[in-house]
């Protein structure tokens, strides 16, 4: 049954997926509308200061994250090695081997997420500094950061257990090289984005609201049109489990959707909990994240 998903039948299952997609990402305008959840400011004092930190310390703790990103995606993309990859080939739908180099290797939803981790410690620490030197926070960065914020602990979470769970053993069970999946670059993309922003949930002040939730449920379905955009530039998908031709790909689409929400309810979870326990808070966040990260390459035992 799971396996059948992830076939190709007579008919395609695309016009079935895009409408699951579109009816999603359309309900979602209209609850950011509706819900005037981008009307509402957290205050200064939620997005500048910390539980732990002093304002300087925060500030150049959410500095460092942002140069880290910036410096990681400029990498990835002049790195004039490229990485090998086994994407899907739309006209073939079949994954093999291709190697990628230059600007194109910023189309993978990792280096998306990893973008956005960027744009949120940008954000928050532009704020932060701003109210170090004693001037005022523009309104919209008290709305858009801890949306950035929650958004992208999501997004990360997601990134941290697909490539854990799913793509590394996927890749072993084909018999591919997965000494990629461990460059430098990847491990910080792949296991040092939750680990930063496990740290910062602890550290900061946000309060996050449940309402935030449709905004990585919009962020994903943006990247599920670039996906489609991107066949027409590469031919191919990055991930073959979002080709919505698949016989299962509005139920894989579905999950993914459920996927989302239940690791935003984690996100809410998680700082509730160092609101109201700190020291419990960081124990959770530091078994739930010793338990997704892979930073070591695993022994393949060949038969």
């Amino acid at each position: 049954m799971l396996k059948n998903l992830f076939q190709y039948s007579d008919r395609d299952r695309d016009i079935e997926t895009y409408t699951l997609a579109i009816t999603t990402f359309l309900l979602g305008l209209v609850f950011i509308k509706y819900t005037e959840i981008m009307n509402i400011p957290q205050t200064v004092d939620q997005v500048t200061s910390s539980r732990l930190l002093s304002d300087l310390m925060l500030a150049l703790f959410r500095t460092g994250c942002a140069l880290l990103s910036l410096v990681t995606l400029f990498w990835v993309a002049y790195d004039p090695k490229g990485s090998p990859d086994f994407p899907l080939y739309y006209n073939e739908r079949k994954n093999r081997l291709r190697h990628s180099s230059g600007l194109t290797r910023l189309a993978a939803y990792t280096m998306w997420h990893f973008a956005l981790f960027g744009l949120s410690f940008t954000i928050s620490a532009i704020c932060s500094w701003i109210h170090i030197s004693g001037g005022e926070v523009p309104n919209w960065m008290l709305i858009v950061s801890p949306i950035l914020f929650s958004t992208s602990y999501t997004c990360s979470i997601l990134v941290t257990c697909v490539v854990t769970f799913h793509i590394i053993g996927t890749e072993i069970n084909r018999g591919n090289n997965i000494d990629h999946l461990f460059y430098w670059y990847e491990i910080v993309m792949h296991n040092l984005n939750v680990i930063l922003l496990g740290i910062a949930i602890i550290v900061n002040n946000y309060d996050i609201d449940w309402r935030y939730l449709v905004f990585p449920i919009i962020f994903s379905l943006i990247y599920i049109f670039w996906a489609r955009l991107y066949v027409n530039i590469a031919g191919v998908y990055i991930y073959n489990f979002i080709d919505p031709r698949l016989n299962g790909a509005p139920i894989i689409h579905f999950i993914l959707l459920l996927i989302i929400i239940l690791i935003f309810a984690i996100v809410l979870f998680l700082n509730w909990l160092v609101s109201w326990n700190l020291l419990l808070g960081v124990l959770v966040i530091s078994a739930l994240t010793n338990y997704i990260i892979k930073i070591k390459k695993p022994d393949i035992v060949n038969n």
